[in-house]
């Protein structure tokens, strides 16, 4: 087994197919990811949106792809935020479906934390500071 490297790995995206990339760009944004850059190759258009370091990447094949498939193993993305209901409800304003509301949970030491579906159906999950 070799020795790891000394410099550290971060992750920097996470690449999800969409079906309409301009409407799913609008909703990471409503929820507060910041939109990054917009590239095209043969095969696909993509945006990259940020929260922070890291970031999603939205990936629309051309021609007409075969439906989303989530499978079973890509749970969720999980973000933290301060404002969680707010978050929600803006995601919500911009084609996401709320799946949990925003709730305090004695269990994770007062956190925030709800659920919203983006318009393809992928969870997102937002986590708040403990409520004071």
């Amino acid at each position: 087994m070799s020795e790891p490297s000394a410099a550290p790995v971060l992750l920097s995206l996470t690449a999800i197919r969409v079906t309409d990339l301009a409407r799913s760009a609008e909703f990471y944004a409503a929820c507060g990811f910041v939109r990054e850059s917009a590239f095209s190759t043969d095969t696909f258009d993509a945006v990259i949106l940020r929260a922070g370091a890291a970031g999603v990447e939205l990936i629309a094949p051309h021609g007409e792809p075969a439906p989303i498939e989530h499978g079973s193993m890509f749970t969720k993305l999980v973000c933290n935020t301060a404002e969680v209901a707010a978050v929600m409800a803006s995601g919500c304003a911009h084609g996401g479906t709320e799946e949990l509301p925003a709730t305090i949970l004695d269990r994770f030491g007062g956190r925030t934390l709800g659920m919203v579906r983006d318009p393809d159906g992928y969870l997102l999950e937002f986590v708040g500071p403990p409520a004071r």
